[in-house]
């Protein structure tokens, strides 16, 4: 596993598709905060990807747009570093799921965590509230 260091982020789909989609409730806000992301406010800027394959997915889903969809990757993986869901990662994200008891965390979101773990990383742009239930990382709002 390719190791880390520094100050990180990490984006969630749902950060990502409210930049994305300008009905989304949250737009302007993840807008703002993508302007502080860009200039690395929080540091290195990571995406794994299943938040890539989740990501594209949902936002063709709602815009019904190839073209923009196609664009929004293809900057995604220009601009942010895209971490692979290794063995290593997928154990303990199926770890973190199995033992959940107060959120409803996706198993993705339980890669997103995993990956938080493994990396040390302090900070997600989410607009999925159970990860403010992690007393360990900083949602960025």
């Amino acid at each position: 596993m390719k190791s880390y260091t520094g100050k990180m982020i990490i984006l969630d789909s749902s950060f990502l598709v409210a930049i994305e989609v300008e009905t989304d409730q949250n737009h302007e806000k993840a807008v703002e905060i993508r302007d502080r992301i860009i200039k690395r406010e929080f540091g290195t800027v990571l995406i794994s990807d299943y938040i890539f394959d989740e990501t594209i997915t949902a936002t063709f889903q709602k815009t019904r747009d190839l073209k923009k969809t196609i664009l929004m990757g293809t900057n995604l993986r220009n601009a942010i570093q895209i971490i692979n869901v290794e063995e290593e990662t997928f154990e303990e994200a199926w770890n973190i799921f199995k033992k959940q008891e107060n959120t409803k965390f996706s198993f993705t979101d339980c890669t997103i965590l995993s990956i938080m773990k493994l990396h040390e990383i302090k900070y997600i742009a989410t607009y999925d509230k159970d990860f403010e239930k992690v007393i360990s990382i900083s949602v960025i709002k």
